[in-house]
């Protein structure tokens, strides 16, 4: 498999690594068990995964069933909640996976991908500035985070009319944050907005 981390593997690449330590144990368990019996199944493992490299290196649709294709998950209007969906995703991971690599704000990033592997590779928005202080969700796909809403010095009631001058429904709001009376929105299906309270 080469010189790749762990994290880099494609999934069935990691399934052979873990079928491979599987048969490695089978005949050190049990004494009386062939040495033959565990050989014979790891050789099958790697002629089978050598065959599937090499199919994957020249077919470029058996790669795509093999590994499956990068997915954009957040593009110039904001977050593609769709694409998530088709990764099992959701907006709380987005968000992690952005303060994980030194962003804090979707405004900061011009496109995100979901790399084959599930690495998160980010092209960040040029001359877009760092938030001040760390945005606060306060709703998070159509439900109001109470949590946080001591914290921002927000109410409930508040959300709702922020809302309804806008023509906005909760359901349809997928991230709401708040920092430095600054308001990000991204509606579902349109691009995202600010708004600047001070």
């Amino acid at each position: 498999m080469g010189k790749r981390q762990l994290g880099q593997l494609q999934p069935f690449e990691f399934v052979i690594t873990l079928v491979v330590a599987e048969l490695a144990t089978t005949p050190l368990e049990d004494i009386s068990t062939p040495l033959l019996y565990g050989i014979v199944p790891l050789l099958t493992v790697f002629v089978t995964h050598y065959f599937l490299t090499l199919l994957s290196t020249k077919s470029i649709w058996f790669r795509k069933v093999m590994n499956g294709k990068p997915l954009i998950v957040i593009n110039e209007n904001g977050i593609d909640t769709e694409n998530l969906k088709k990764l099992n995703m959701d907006v709380n991971d987005l968000i992690e996976g952005l303060r994980a690599q030194q962003f804090f704000s979707v405004e900061q990033i011009s496109y995100a991908i979901i790399e084959t592997n599930g690495n998160l590779s980010l092209l960040p928005r040029e001359q877009t500035e760092a938030p001040k202080s760390v945005p606060l969700s306060i709703v998070v796909e159509g439900k109001i985070i109470n949590a946080n809403l001591g914290i921002s010095n927000t109410s409930a009631d508040q959300i709702y009319a922020f809302l309804k001058e806008r023509h906005l429904n909760l359901k349809n709001v997928v991230l709401m944050t708040t920092e430095s009376n600054r308001i990000f929105v991204q509606p579902k299906n349109e691009k995202y907005f600010t708004v600047d309270l001070s």
